[in-house]
C-alpha cells in the first residue's frame, strides 16, 4: 500500500501555496517558526542543565524500524525531517550532554534510546484498536512520565523496536522482508 494511501496527513492538510508534501518546503516552513523562539531557548539553556524538547515528527531514521521490517515501506518519507534534527542538535548540543531528552510522536512505535547523547522517547497512547493489539499487555498503557522530582524516568519498558535494535545492528543495505511483511504482501 502506497504511503499517499496509508497516511492521513496528505488527505486531511491543505498546504498555502508553495508548500508541499513532495519536497523539502514544508519542513523549512515549519522549522522556521522555531527561529521567533530563540531567544527564549537561550534564556532556558543558560537557566536549565536538563532540557526536554517535543516534536510530533520523527527527527532520526534511526527512530524508525528499517523499511524491509514495515508494512508500509515509504512510511520513513513521511515521518519526519532532518532539519528538526539539526534543531534538536542546536538546543542540546552537538554531542548530547546525557541530560539531554528529546520526545516524539508520529509512527506509533514505542521508542527508548540513547543517540549520541541524547534521549530518544516515544510513548504512543495510540489508537484504541493499536493498544488492544500490543504485547504484553499494552492496552492498559498509561501516560509515561518523562521527568519527576529533579530527574529523568528510568528506561521506558517495552519497546519493541528500540530494544530490537539496541541487540541488533541496523541493516539498510539488507532488502530481504522481514518474514510478517513478506505474508502480508504473499496474500493475493
Amino acid at each position: 500500500m502506497a504511503a499517499l494511501h496509508a497516511c492521513k496527513d496528505f488527505h486531511a492538510c491543505k498546504w498555502p501555496g508553495g508548500l508541499s508534501n513532495g519536497d523539502t518546503s514544508l519542513s523549512l516552513y515549519f522549522d522556521a517558526i522555531n527561529e521567533k523562539s530563540l531567544n527564549v531557548v537561550k534564556e532556558i539553556q543558560g537557566t536549565c542543565s536538563q532540557i526536554i524538547t517535543f516534536s510530533h515528527f520523527v527527527p532520526r531514521q534511526e527512530l524508525c524500524p528499517e523499511k524491509r521490517m514495515l508494512f508500509y515501506p515509504k512510511l520513513p518519507k513521511i515521518i519526519g525531517s532532518d532539519y528538526l534534527e539539526v534543531r534538536i542538535r542546536s538546543i542540546h548540543g552537538i554531542q548530547g550532554s546525557g541530560s539531554a531528552c528529546h520526545v516524539f510522536g508520529h509512527t506509533h512505535f514505542c521508542w527508548d534510546a540513547v543517540l549520541d547523547g541524547i534521549r530518544y522517547v516515544q510513548a504512543p497512547l495510540a489508537y484504541p484498536r493499536e493498544r488492544k493489539r500490543r504485547m504484553n499487555g499494552g492496552e492498559d498503557w498509561l501516560p509515561f512520565c518523562i521527568y519527576s522530582d529533579g530527574n529523568f524516568a528510568d528506561r521506558l519498558s517495552p519497546c519493541y523496536w528500540s530494544d530490537y535494535y539496541s541487540a541488533n545492528p541496523r541493516t539498510p543495505h539488507n532488502t530481504e522482508l522481514a518474514p510478517w511483511v513478506a505474508r502480508f504482501y504473499n496474500q493475493t
